[in-house]
């Protein structure tokens, strides 16, 4: 008996991790994609504010942010896991190929319309594919 209390405390402490994991995910996929506004000219600031960096530290070469509250998001992974494909107001921030860490350095670019391939996994958004971006109409 005691046993298998132990296995049923075990499980349960990694669903509790799993759901943590997910969580820092959904997290990280806000703060690095989701803004309600911004305009093109403040990619530098709304990076290094928001300290979104490239994988090594450096600067990150390109960062879409969805111009939203995040509702629309929320609601669009609570139709399942997956990557499915939503509309969206974006700014594209693109390295300036001459900047470097820690001065990194931004050219930004609004497009109006645009579908926005998002990837869920249970119930919250974990990627978002900015080369895939597709105008509307």
């Amino acid at each position: 008996m005691g046993n298998r209390i132990m296995q049923v405390q075990f499980v349960c402490l990694l669903l509790g991790l799993l759901s943590a994991v997910e969580l820092c995910a959904s997290l990280d996929f806000y703060q690095k994609h989701v803004i309600g506004n911004m305009l093109e000219y403040e990619c530098a600031t709304v990076m290094q504010t928001r300290q979104i960096n490239g994988r090594n530290g450096g600067c990150k070469k390109i960062n879409t942010f969805l111009l939203d509250t995040g509702v629309r998001v929320r609601n669009t992974c609570a139709h399942g896991d997956g990557t499915h494909n939503v509309g969206f107001n974006v700014v594209v921030c693109r390295r300036v190929v001459i900047s470097s860490h820690p001065n990194c350095s931004y050219t930004g670019r609004r497009h109006d319309n645009r579908i926005v391939p998002i990837m869920c996994k249970h119930g919250v958004p974990v990627h978002l594919h900015s080369s895939k971006l597709v105008k509307l109409f």
